[in-house]
């Protein structure tokens, strides 16, 4: 009866072949998906892990290097990096004695079955190491994690347990610009200028334990050169000589013996407007001129203008004389120095006479005004040889007119916080730092009854000094939107001799033909041209404010 109810030409025995066959084939495909979604997925979040430990071993080793690069600071990357890994990993190894060398490539050390790579600079850059920063002197940290990961589903497909691997570089990018500019692609600014441009004949920008950063492009004529000696680099958004377009590969070299040609780098990310804040008000903000002006300098004139036409240069040739006439802080319009006079900026004591010095009567300056702080809202010239000197002081800037800002004449100098008033009647001596630093702090402190006393420690360069500070109008009430202005314009045989930070974010400052310029700190600015014809040197003096930052691998490794 059984056999009556199959169909012609069908048996049990052979669809239970089917079935069998068919839960085969679905066992295959069943348990490939297990290996898919469990060995694979396994293997990939090996890889994740993997990823993560070596991003941060390295970013925790690079934050090591910061310059001066030094082989003490190599082997402390190398032990924060070993630390790094040994706490995620759970490694076994001691962190000193994996630190003291980078590890051969041949050499992998191998803790709780993974073989790892730490290395600064990258390990066999030229064979072994998959990455592009290779330079030996570069401040960059490599690692490399690998394990074998077990195969438990893929197993019946043939597939051993699968090798995952993982690795990573970061570096301490950038944080000593000794010159550096922020205007972006496509920004206002110079008519058919780039951000850095170094123009007229045989000029020369020579940047000093320091670097040299645009974001945006930089131009440098046939006879130029920028030079950058030790490990001083330049960093550009638009980092490809282009020959006559910008300038050629020999155009940017170290000066030294033997000359090494520098390549532009690229900077990794814009460089943004540090933001430092005005120093405190003095009084209420006076108008850009007017009789709306309440001056804080000396005498009565209605504009805070002052002209002055005494003074003359020190014995030695390197300063003001003590009789020259002596300004105090607080609020300018126009202070102009005539041709081959001397003005010494006092920055604790205020002058009612300053080109009657036999009638000049200082006061102190009161515990309610900030020393060493001169706001200019209109101009500061210094005249065919003539010769500002200030000491523990900084001057800010509130341009409003085409002819505002800090102007030097051919032969005129300007120096800042350098020492160059030490030993003149009635300063004290030191006053090597800007009244003002960049964490808005001063350099300066009132007791319980006065004077204001010089505080700063000049060998802490974490306190930097603001020299110059060119402020954005809507930090004064201009309702102008901030644009570019031209408030630094040293003339052809003018000099600048500073310390301290040159503060100008949205200023074209215009260095043309100083021989006598000796700076030493650090340009921030809109951007920067300078065409003098000779060579002059920037310093940089400050704290590393370098960022590790990863830079490998990327899309394409």
């Amino acid at each position: 009866m059984i056999a009556k109810l199959l169909p012609r030409g069908r048996s049990a025995t052979h669809e239970n072949g089917q079935v069998l066959v068919l839960f085969a084939l679905f066992l295959v495909v069943f348990v490939g998906f297990a290996a898919l979604t469990i060995d694979y997925g396994s293997w990939l979040k090996a890889r994740r892990d993997y990823q993560n430990a070596a991003d941060s071993a390295a970013l925790a080793g690079s934050a090591f290097l910061s310059r001066p690069i030094s082989d003490t600071k190599k082997t402390d990357a190398r032990k924060a990096a070993w630390a790094s890994l040994k706490a995620q990993l759970g490694l076994s190894s001691a962190i000193d004695a994996l630190g003291a060398s980078s590890t051969p490539f041949d050499t992998p050390v191998t803790d709780s079955s993974y073989k790892l790579w730490v290395s600064t600079p990258p390990i066999e850059a030229t064979t072994k190491y998959p990455g592009g920063y290779k330079d030996p002197t570069d401040r960059y940290l490599f690692v490399w994690v690998e394990k074998d990961n077990p195969a438990f589903f893929a197993r019946i497909f043939g597939q051993d347990d699968t090798k995952v691997s993982a690795w990573a570089t970061a570096g301490s990018f950038p944080g000593r610009f000794a010159v550096i500019t922020l205007r972006q692609n496509g920004q206002a600014g110079p008519a058919n200028a780039t951000d850095i441009d170094l123009a007229g004949s045989n000029s020369a920008l020579k940047v000093v334990d320091g670097d040299v950063g645009g974001n945006w492009g930089m131009k440098l004529n046939s006879s130029t050169n920028l030079l950058l000696p030790d490990d001083s680099q330049v960093y550009l958004t638009d980092y490809v000589s282009c020959g006559n377009s910008c300038w050629s590969s020999q155009q940017i070299n170290s000066g030294q013996i033997p000359n090494v040609i520098k390549p532009a780098l690229p900077l990794p990310q814009p460089v943004d407007d540090p933001s430092y804040p005005l120093p405190d008000a003095l009084t209420a903000l006076p108008a850009t001129g007017g009789t709306a002006m309440v001056p804080k300098g000396p005498g009565t004139d209605a504009q805070g203008d002052i002209t002055i036409n005494k003074g003359a240069v020190d014995a030695a040739g390197i300063g003001c004389a003590a009789s020259s006439p002596k300004l105090g802080p607080g609020w300018y319009h126009n202070i102009n120095v005539q041709n081959n006079n001397c003005l010494l900026l006092d920055p604790t004591f205020n002058h009612s006479a300053p080109n009657s010095p036999s009638t000049d009567v200082s006061t102190a300056v009161p515990s309610g005004q900030r020393p060493g702080i001169y706001y200019i809202t209109g101009a500061l010239n210094v005249n065919q040889g003539a010769l500002v000197v200030g000491d523990g002081v900084t001057l800010v800037f509130l341009p409003g007119g085409n002819n505002d800002g800090l102007v030097v004449g051919a032969g005129g100098v300007v120096d800042l916080n350098t020492g160059a008033s030490d030993g003149a009647k009635g300063f004290p001596p030191d006053l090597h730092k800007a009244a003002y630093q960049t964490n808005g702090s001063y350099s300066y402190s009132w007791g319980t009854s006065g004077p204001w006393t010089y505080t700063a420690d000049n060998t802490d360069h974490s306190r930097v000094g603001v020299t110059i500070y060119v402020a954005k109008p809507s930090q004064y009430g201009n309702n102008v939107v901030d644009a570019n202005t031209s408030v630094i314009k040293i003339n052809s045989g003018g000099g600048l001799a500073w310390s301290g930070v040159t503060y100008a974010p949205h200023d074209n400052i215009q260095l043309a033909g100083q021989p006598n310029h000796d700076g030493i700190g650090q340009f921030v600015s809109w951007t920067f041209k300078f065409a003098g014809g000779t060579s002059v040197t920037q310093t940089y003096d400050g704290p590393d404010q370098s960022t590790p930052r990863l830079v490998e691998p990327h899309l394409g490794q």
